[in-house]
């Protein structure tokens, strides 16, 4: 009798147990520190990390800068990159548009419509443009269709991608011109003026990665973009990804001994920061420690010594290991809030307008112009190392900017040496930053010359070439078979989805 009376007082408890948990179940399961609503603020913020390509491990890191030859990395294995292999590019960016659009929906009626609907229309093409300079002809009228019923979209041409691109960035520059500052901006904070300028500086990238194919109409259009002045006035207009000591905000290099040890810089960078005299070069690396013991000082131009980075492995690693090279420089291993990532800025576009100018595309002083880009570049990483820590010794100061520019860095008497010297400075500017803009402009210029070892390139369609796209996502092969079908057909040989196709742009 006892047990049943315990066995029916234990059943009531369990009863009342679950029907208090039923009535109350979403306040007990609720986290009070957790927000219940998306604001458009926090879409924005989701959609600029994924943008500025914010984080990322030390190995991807020097991958974007192994393929234009920055560096070398010598620990694992011959490095896909370094010996000229690239694979599949990503459509990752296109996942952000159903959010963007949520953002700007959400913003809409609001004080801050036009500042979020120009952030929207400005990273869909922002993100598109590296994607077309990668693979070709890509999605772009029907991206983000998806929860839409869309989920195949089609491929446009790559010549219509960039006519679609260049009307947004103006678009997006509109909108920045009617808005009002906004939150959940970690770029500019939310500063739409200088937003507004960012849409213009890229409009001019735009269109000068479309020199070879480059019609009136849009040459007419970049003078306008210059004519109008709203474009970025010094450094403080870059377009910064700024690292901090705040845990997953830390440089990609910060606390990396299987990388920072390990990767030296490579000839074609050192080779020319001695050439030039170049003190980025004591900011950059540190001393082969081979100089160092035959009586080189770490001030010595002469005591840094590059890589050739498509050497034999084994010859490299050795090389390495009888501490022949110069590493890169011990700050990146040491200091969490590095070097910004800036993926536009106001040297590059000081040297998009001094082509220009040499091209006939707008009036001007290249040589103005070609100095303003290399003293903002100068500067910028001047900026890296204010107390002369990891600088060698050789500091950048305006007296050696002024130098410099006098010295062998001086602008040539003719167009053709002028035209090489800008692209090297936008080479040279691009270091740790972009290497993969660094690469397609090497691609659009072919300067510098990069030497390709066909006894170790893993090119293996082409062993005395250097890789000129990405191939599509292996996942857009199989979800949207017909159209990359399409889309490899119109451009390309048999529809080859290779390396070393020629894309529109380059034909």
């Amino acid at each position: 009798m006892m047990k049943k009376i315990l066995t029916l007082v234990f059943s009531s408890l369990v009863t009342l147990l679950i029907v208090s948990c039923d009535d109350n179940f979403d306040d007990y399961n609720t986290n009070p520190d957790t927000t219940t609503t998306v604001t458009p603020e926090m879409l924005a913020t989701g959609a600029l990390k994924s943008s500025m390509l914010l984080g990322g491990d030390g190995k991807a890191y020097i991958g974007y800068n192994a393929l234009p030859k920055y560096v070398a990395y010598i620990k694992e294995g011959a490095y896909d990159p370094q010996y000229n292999l690239i694979g599949s590019c990503s459509f990752a960016s296109y996942h952000l548009l159903p959010n963007m659009e949520q953002m700007v929906a959400y913003a809409k009626g609001g004080d801050y419509e036009a500042s979020f609907n120009g952030l929207a229309i400005f990273l869909k093409a922002f993100n598109a443009y590296r994607l077309t300079m990668m693979a070709g002809d890509i999605p772009y009228s029907d991206a983000g269709l998806g929860k839409k019923g869309n989920p195949k979209p089609k491929y446009d041409t790559q010549e219509n991608v960039f006519s679609r691109i260049l009307e947004d960035l103006k678009a997006a520059e509109e909108c920045f011109s009617k808005g009002h500052d906004f939150n959940g901006d970690f770029i500019y904070s939310g500063k739409v003026a200088k937003w507004r300028r960012a849409a213009a500086m890229m409009q001019l990238k735009v269109l000068m990665s479309l020199s070879e194919k480059i019609t009136l109409e849009q040459k007419a259009r970049f003078a306008q973009i210059v004519a109008e002045g709203n474009l970025f006035q010094d450094n403080g207009d870059n377009m910064n990804v700024t690292y901090t000591i705040a845990t997953g905000t830390w440089h990609p290099l910060y606390n990396q001994p299987l990388f920072d040890p390990w990767t030296v810089l490579s000839d074609v960078v050192i080779d020319e920061f001695k050439r030039l005299g170049d003190r980025r070069l004591f900011y950059y690396a540190e001393p082969s420690m081979e100089q160092i013991k035959l009586g080189k000082n770490e001030s010595d131009f002469d005591a840094y010594v590059g890589a050739y980075p498509m050497e034999d492995f084994d010859q490299l690693n050795l090389d390495y290991l009888a501490n022949k090279y110069s590493v890169i420089n011990n700050r990146y291993q040491a200091v969490m809030d590095g070097d910004p990532l800036s993926r536009l800025s106001y040297a590059e576009q000081c040297f998009i307008l001094a082509e220009a100018v040499i091209h006939g595309w707008i009036g001007g002083d290249a040589a103005t112009y070609y100095r303003q880009g290399v003293k903002a570049a100068m500067k910028m990483v001047a900026a890296y190392d204010t107390k002369f820590t990891y600088c060698h010794g050789m500091p950048i100061t305006d007296e050696y900017i002024n130098n410099y520019l006098a010295g062998e860095a001086a602008f040539a008497l003719t167009d053709s040496d002028r035209l090489h010297q800008i692209w090297l400075q936008r080479y040279l500017l691009k270091f740790l930053q972009d290497g993969y803009d660094a690469y397609m402009e090497i691609r659009r210029t072919g300067y510098p010359v990069l030497r390709v070892n066909t006894a170790t390139s893993l090119n293996v369609d082409n062993k005395s070439a250097l890789p000129i796209r990405w191939k599509y996502p292996a996942d857009e092969m199989q979800t949207n078979t017909d159209n990359v079908k399409e889309a490899l057909s119109r451009q390309f040989t048999n529809g080859y989805d290779g390396i070393n196709e020629r894309m529109w742009l380059l034909k």
